[in-house]
């Protein structure tokens, strides 16, 4: 008898306007990826709160994927870019959990993009399949990660996350460098507290 595949269970909040449209052009052009995503529709990326992604991944995901319009072309001027900032401090809590930065994604695809939503889905949907179920590749107890997990979400929506994250922001969108490693280092200079509070699970 062969062993069966392991199929990631793949979270995904997408901007309506781009890419959830972009996944609807996908289907109605009939392109094939992979059916691992649940989609949860949102006006803008700009209000992913960083505690969706960590209760998605203590909730059973696998993976999460967020998806919106291009840099510089949000039907809000500028949500996209605070789903970066966001993003970064996500990155940042999943790295202090141990979690591989493989199992997060952010990216963007506009309406008229099927056929790159679904190569980014293909490729991502990929990746944590190779990753394994969550706590095979950080070599953790799954059920004590995602436990970790559900404090860090129930921390991250408490007024002291929310406070370091928004000071983050202004000093990201001050400064205008949006690349990873900058977003990286404003939040861990501006955000230790807030990031020892989330891990701590204060609120």
């Amino acid at each position: 008898m062969t062993e069966s595949r392991f199929e990631p269970r793949i979270l995904g909040f997408l901007c309506n306007w781009c890419c959830y449209t972009a996944a609807d052009s996908a289907g109605v052009g009939r392109y094939q990826y992979p059916p691992n995503l649940r989609v949860i529709r949102m006006m803008c990326t700009g209000r992913l709160d960083a505690s969706f992604p960590l209760e998605a991944l203590a909730s059973g995901a696998d993976g999460v994927f967020v998806g919106g319009c291009h840099l510089g072309e949000c039907h809000y001027q500028d949500g996209n870019y605070h789903a970066l900032i966001t993003a970064g401090f996500v990155r940042k809590v999943l790295e202090s959990l141990g979690v591989d930065q493989g199992r997060f994604l952010i990216d963007w695809a506009s309406a008229a993009e099927g056929p790159r939503f679904v190569q980014i889905i293909t490729d991502f949907t990929s990746l944590v399949r190779e990753l394994g179920p969550l706590g095979a590749s950080e070599g953790q107890d799954a059920d004590a990660l995602r436990n970790r997990l559900k404090t860090a979400a129930d921390a991250a929506r408490g007024l002291k996350a929310r406070t370091g994250l928004l000071k983050a922001a202004k000093a990201i969108v001050k400064q205008g460098d949006y690349k990873p490693e900058s977003i990286a280092s404003i939040i861990t200079e501006k955000c230790a507290k807030t990031l020892d509070a989330v891990l701590a699970g204060g609120s």
